[in-house]
């Protein structure tokens, strides 16, 4: 009797360890939570998101792309195109008034050059070393008188050959002088030696010439006549 009881405590003793452990076993076992659907909604929010401000940026720089166009061309509104389209017929207008007046502009800037850089001093030097040049250089002596007959208002070439023809030897004695200058006139002082051969003997002359200049519209500087004293 006491055996069949103490057989009936270890069966009872078994089931409840064995329902322990299988409980305990359930326990531990991770448990596993179904995926949400909201999950997949929120995925799907964001993307819409991201497309959002990719369009946002693309309508953004294309805004800044025109309003650097309008800056740079310096269009504001209607009233600045209207500004733009009479700049243009201004512009278009001046370049025909420009056209008009080319010859005008550039026989002003030779005005301003001859008189910065022109004077009657320099005229009767640049004449007389012509005369000097033709007298050394007898290759070339037709050439020097052609060009020294056109520093004079009205002389021609042949005048010169016959007056130099029998010069030797032409000498500046001393740089020109400015006796006066009034206007588009003036004269000029200066000492000239020079050798004439006759009859087969050399002859000196020294002679002070006074030379009478004018200007013409262009401010070139022309002999009119000259005084020989």
């Amino acid at each position: 009797m006491n055996t069949y009881k103490f057989s009936i405590y270890i069966i009872f003793f078994f089931v409840i360890t064995l329902l322990y452990s299988c409980q305990k076993k359930d326990d531990s076992s991770p448990q596993i939570t179904p995926p949400k659907e909201l999950s997949s909604d929120k995925d799907k929010e964001l993307k819409d998101k991201e497309e959002f401000l990719k369009l946002k940026e693309q309508e953004l720089k294309a805004w800044e792309d025109r309003l650097n166009k309008r800056d740079s061309l310096g269009i504001k509104g209607t009233k600045d195109k209207k500004e733009i389209k009479d700049s243009i017929k201004t512009a278009k207008d001046t370049s025909k008034v420009k056209t008009k007046t080319k010859k005008e502009i550039m026989a002003e800037k030779e005005k301003e050059l001859n008189k910065k850089f022109g004077n009657p001093k320099t005229a009767v030097h640049d004449y007389l070393e012509l005369i000097q040049r033709g007298i050394s250089d007898t290759k070339n002596f037709d050439a020097n008188m052609k060009k020294a007959s056109e520093m004079w208002e009205s002389r021609n070439a042949e005048s010169f050959k016959k007056s130099y023809k029998g010069v030797s030897k032409f000498v500046i004695e001393n740089e020109p002088d400015l006796v006066s200058q009034k206007g588009k006139e003036a004269s000029v002082k200066v000492k000239i030696k020079q050798t004439s051969t006759k009859n087969g003997k050399d002859e000196d002359k020294e002679v002070t010439v006074i030379y009478n200049l004018v200007a013409d519209d262009n401010g070139n500087w022309k002999i009119k006549n000259n005084i020989v004293k």
